[in-house]
Parts: C-alpha cells; sequence; structure tokens
C-alpha cells in the first residue's frame, strides 16, 4: 500500500526526458534557466534542450552584457520583468563575447559581428551559432594582407577611391541594421536583410546561403538610387519587409519570388529627418497595414559594456 507522502507528492524526477525537453521549450527564460537546479535528471534534461538548440517561445526582453567577474566568454542575462540575473557560458569556439560587435537582434537571436568582420547569427542561450555569408562576397570588399600579415579589406565605389580597413574596424564602417524574417531555426525561409554602407545600400541572404544578395536600385526593384534608407522592419501578416528613407517615404519589399520587388506606400516630405524608424502598432490601419512611420530621434537602446 502506497504511503500518504508517496500518493500525495509525485516524483518529479521521473519525467521522461523528451516530455521534459518539450516543456523546457514552453518555458520563459528565467524559468527554463532554473530547470537545470532542480535534480540531476532535470539538468541532464536541460543539457540536452541547450544541445538541441530549439527554439522557445516569445519571451520578455532582456539585457544582454558582459562584465569582468565573469570572464571574457559569459554572457549576462538581466531580465527587467522578474529582476533575475543570470550566467552563462558562450561555449561555440572562435566567438569571444568581448570581440563582438551586435548589428541588430530578432527572434530571440543577436546578429553579430566578429573580430574579421563576419556576421553569425548567435543565440546566447544555448550558444548556438549559424554563420552569414562572409564579408568578402559583397561586390565590393575584397580582402588582403598588409606587410605584417595582418587581415585587410578594400573597398571599392564609383563616388570614391578605394581605400582599406584593418579587419577589426570594417564591421564599424560596414553594417548599419539587420532585420530578419522569422528564425534562423526555419532554414532558408529565415531572410536576413541588411542595410549597409555605401548609402545604407540592401543586400540580403537566406540562411545557408554562401553570398550575399545584393538589392539594385532602379527600375529593375523600384527603389531610388543613393537608398538613405533609415530603419527596416518585417511583418508576418503579409510577408513583406517595410522600408523607411531618410526623407520619410516608405516602400515594401518582396524578397520571396525570383528577384526583388519594391513599392512605394508613402511619399516623402520635404522636411529632413534627422533619423526616423518604422515602428509596429498591434491595430492595423484601414489598408490593413500594421507599421506606422513615426520620427522618433534614434536613441541607444542597448549598449555592451
Amino acid at each position: 500500500m502506497e504511503s500518504c507522502a508517496e500518493s500525495t507528492f509525485p516524483d518529479w524526477t521521473r519525467l521522461l526526458q523528451d516530455l521534459l525537453v518539450a516543456i523546457f521549450g514552453e518555458l520563459e527564460i528565467p524559468n527554463l534557466l532554473r530547470t537545470g537546479a532542480v535534480c540531476t535528471s532535470w539538468r541532464s534534461a536541460y543539457r540536452t534542450f541547450r544541445r538541441l538548440r530549439l527554439p522557445s517561445p516569445k519571451q520578455s526582453p532582456c539585457h544582454l552584457y558582459s562584465i569582468d567577474a565573469c570572464g571574457p566568454d559569459a554572457a549576462t542575462l538581466y531580465f527587467p520583468s522578474t529582476g533575475s540575473t543570470f550566467h552563462i557560458p558562450m561555449r561555440e569556439p572562435g566567438l569571444r563575447l568581448r570581440s563582438l560587435s551586435p548589428i541588430g537582434s530578432g527572434h530571440g537571436l543577436l546578429v553579430v559581428a566578429d573580430e574579421i568582420s563576419n556576421l553569425h547569427h548567435i543565440n546566447p542561450l544555448t550558444s548556438g551559432r549559424v554563420a552569414l555569408p562572409p564579408i568578402t562576397t559583397f561586390r565590393f570588399v575584397e580582402g588582403s594582407s598588409d606587410d605584417q600579415g595582418n587581415l585587410l579589406y578594400t573597398f571599392f565605389g564609383k563616388s570614391h577611391d578605394p581605400y582599406s580597413l584593418p579587419a577589426v574596424e570594417a564591421r564599424d564602417n560596414m553594417y548599419e541594421r539587420v532585420v530578419l524574417s522569422c528564425s534562423p531555426s526555419a532554414g532558408s525561409a529565415c531572410i536576413v536583410l541588411l542595410m549597409h554602407m555605401p548609402f545604407r545600400e540592401l543586400s540580403f541572404a537566406r540562411v545557408g546561403d554562401k553570398r550575399w544578395t545584393r538589392i539594385p536600385a532602379g527600375d529593375s526593384t523600384g527603389l531610388q538610387w543613393r537608398n538613405f534608407h533609415s530603419d527596416a522592419a518585417y511583418s508576418t501578416a503579409d510577408g513583406l519587409f517595410y522600408l523607411v528613407r531618410s526623407d520619410g517615404s516608405m516602400h515594401t519589399l518582396y524578397l520571396n519570388g525570383p528577384n526583388p520587388v519594391a513599392t512605394k506606400i508613402m511619399p516623402g516630405v520635404a522636411k529632413n529627418y534627422d533619423e526616423p524608424y518604422k515602428l509596429q502598432v498591434p491595430r492595423p490601419d484601414a489598408m490593413g497595414r500594421s507599421l506606422a512611420s513615426l520620427e522618433i530621434p534614434t536613441m541607444s537602446i542597448l549598449g555592451w559594456s
């Protein structure tokens, strides 16, 4: 006959690992991180969850930074909603948190540039990494070495003479912003739209691509020359990227066809905007769009120390 304690309090340590991993995929990150401290079997399931690099549901915002006390290879996550702080080791070989430069984020992931200015998706929770095409696959960038063998990138353009930069400095001059259509776990369905020099031009790549694909201006795409794009966002409602230029005009951009197609949906204004950007709002307008262009000064929301 079972004792009262045994019948009243089930043994949660005996849950099957497959079931635990499925449950972990539904937890908020603070609770997920705590599961590894429950017992030996839960810690094993938590390690399996991290190894499989499974996606998590939409999470509350958090701050990511590094501190000396945890070393250069550890990420610190702070959650304002709960006041919780966690320290997570970054185990991906060749990627040191202090050496990375953040370019953008989305779907719980960061897009960062490494020490030779190549871009990666990284998951700070699982230490997972997905490499994007290297910088030398842009049509105007070539790699070389100086007399000491240090890596250099030479940039070519019609409006300037060729010039070279050390590899580690190129990322600060090259990349402006990045927008993801979905999580990289979707494979080639994930499109990465990148705003970059010169003149904040646009290029894109799908997960698994070997090269960046330039989106040219002109009649073939509907984009204006010297784009000077200020911001971009992706709408899952219609599968379109929304682009805003420095003059306040807005275009949609469709990248799921054989060629990029842009359509102007909002004209520019006479007033020069400093840095207009898009803000997604929950209620669509009369045309069914859920994005609004607002004149809001650019601000730094998140910095790494």
